[in-house]
C-alpha cells in the first residue's frame, strides 16, 4: 500500500508542476510571447512523458493490491479500515489538482487558438491588400 501511497502523491505533485507550467503558458499566450509558449509545450512534453511512466507505475501498484481496473472509489471501499481516510484525502487532493490542470489548460489552448485566428486573419487582409488583382494583369499579358 505504501508503494501506492508513494504513486499517488506523485501524481499529485506532478499535476502541479503541470499546472505551473499552465499558467505560464496562459499569460505567454495572452501577451503573444510566442518563444515563452514554445518552452512551455516543450517543458510539458517532459513533463507528460513522466505521467505516462507514473500511471503505469500506478496500475502495477494497482494490480500488485488486487485493485487492478478498480475506480479510485471502489478502492476506498476495499481497502483495511486504517486506509481510507488517508487515501480519500490523497484521492480529493489529486482529483482537485487535475480539475484545476484542465480548466487552466482549456483556457490556455483558447487562448492560443485565439491568437491564431487574429494572425490568421491578419495573413488573409494582408494577401487581399498586396495581392494584384489577376484578371487585370491577365488581360494585359
Amino acid at each position: 500500500m505504501n508503494d501506492f501511497i508513494a504513486v499517488i502523491e506523485e501524481l499529485i505533485q506532478l499535476f502541479q508542476k503541470l499546472t505551473e507550467i499552465e499558467q505560464l503558458k496562459l499569460e505567454a499566450a495572452k501577451k503573444n510571447r510566442v518563444t515563452y509558449v514554445e518552452d512551455c509545450m516543450n517543458q510539458e512534453q517532459a513533463a507528460i512523458l513522466k505521467l505516462r511512466g507514473l500511471d503505469k507505475k500506478r496500475e502495477q501498484c494497482q494490480e500488485r493490491l488486487g485493485f487492478k481496473g478498480y475506480t479510485f472509489q471502489q478502492i476506498l471501499s476495499e481497502v483495511p479500515e486504517d486506509e481510507p481516510n488517508r487515501l480519500k484525502e490523497l484521492f480529493d487532493r489529486l482529483s482537485y489538482q487535475v480539475r484545476l490542470f484542465q480548466e487552466i489548460s482549456d483556457s490556455a489552448r483558447t487562448m492560443i487558438e485565439i491568437n491564431l485566428h487574429m494572425i490568421n486573419k491578419a495573413i488573409k487582409n494582408s494577401q487581399n491588400e498586396v495581392a494584384p488583382d489577376k484578371a487585370k494583369w491577365e488581360g494585359l499579358l
